[in-house]
């Protein structure tokens, strides 16, 4: 599986198979997950996806095979990825990211696999489903779009002063282009501007970074797999310059970034596994609604680093400390 790919990584060997009764059965269900990059959010993700899973009663190792493959933040590769995925026989392919969503459900327009996505910002806007209700075809999935108001209204708390948002982000990522148009409108209604600084690859983040140096009053990282994969390097003109970090999702919190409000991925991928398990079950994508997490998440959850935060020369007021779900020293 995958062998023509040089840059893949498995967490599941392909082959598993089963003994009873000195019988060899194979496998009942059989599924294939994959994402461009390895980011925490992704293994957090795909543990709550194979864990809920199993309670829902497919195991790992006993009746359900699973295969994992990763592109390395590399997008030609996850085509590769995708094309292969299409020449093979599953149940359900499971993409994780939008980039990965996209070059999966291109290719498997013609081998008819169903296909549950996960961690994708906009269906709509990507172009995967016409519809978040009764979406059709062989396709559905979990929409992560976090509480972008809320993320705007702590930044605002926490930097009152705000007047100009530095955005890093990669223009071609569909994902990062609806976080850019939701900010914009709300950035028109809180009045402070978006100031953009573009990062098509990785190595690009941190000539981007420092682009927005004396130019903003703090930035923003969405989440976006090109930038959040060197988000380091935009933490330290963050320590460097005294310039406020704030990132889309909670992991970044504990790379380095002062705050944000946003999901535990590993819900995510629980809520995930139950569309998977209907799909084994012969349900079709098609008749799934797409699920927004957003609308129906019950635990947001505010993380805030304070070590971070003093080093940015960013002051967290006590009511927002004691309200936090988490807070890093």
């Amino acid at each position: 599986m995958f062998r023509t790919v040089r840059w893949l990584k498995f967490l599941s060997i392909a082959s598993v198979l089963a003994f009873a009764g000195g019988a060899v059965q194979a496998q009942q269900k059989k599924i294939a997950i994959t994402s461009i990059s390895e980011v925490a959010q992704v293994l957090d993700l795909k543990r709550g996806l194979l864990e809920e899973l199993a309670r829902l009663g497919y195991t790992e190792g006993k009746n359900l095979q699973v295969e994992y493959a990763n592109a390395l933040g590399n997008f030609q590769v996850q085509q590769q990825i995708a094309k292969k995925l299409a020449s093979e026989t599953y149940d359900v392919i499971v993409p994780i990211t939008t980039p990965t969503a996209i070059a999966v459900v291109k290719a498997e327009e013609e081998s008819k696999t169903p296909v549950i996505f996960s961690m994708v910002t906009d269906p709509l806007g990507a172009k995967l489903v016409k519809s978040l209700d009764k979406p059709g075809g062989l396709v559905s999935g979990v929409s992560d779009i976090p509480p972008i108001e809320r993320q705007v209204d702590l930044i605002r708390q926490l930097v009152p002063s705000l007047k100009r948002l530095g955005f890093i982000y990669n223009p071609s990522l569909a994902s990062s282009q609806t976080f850019l148009a939701i900010l914009t409108k709300l950035a028109a209604a809180g009045n402070f501007t978006i100031v953009e600084a573009a990062s098509p690859n990785t190595a690009d983040v941190l000539t981007a970074t420092r682009s927005l140096v004396g130019k903003v009053d703090a930035i923003y990282v969405p989440n976006d797999t090109t930038v959040t994969a060197a988000l380091e390097s935009v933490i330290k003109v963050g320590i460097d310059e005294r310039l406020p970090v704030f990132t889309g999702e909670s992991r970044g919190v504990e790379r380095g970034a002062i705050a944000s409000i946003s999901f535990d991925y590993y819900d995510v991928g629980a809520s995930t596994a139950p569309m998977v398990k209907a799909v084994f079950e012969g349900k079709s994508p098609g008749d799934i609604d797409v699920l927004v997490m957003k609308d129906v998440y019950k635990n947001f959850q505010t993380v805030l680093n304070l070590k971070s935060a003093a080093a940015m020369g960013v002051a967290i007021p006590d009511q927002i400390r004691s309200s936090a779900k988490r807070v890093i020293e």
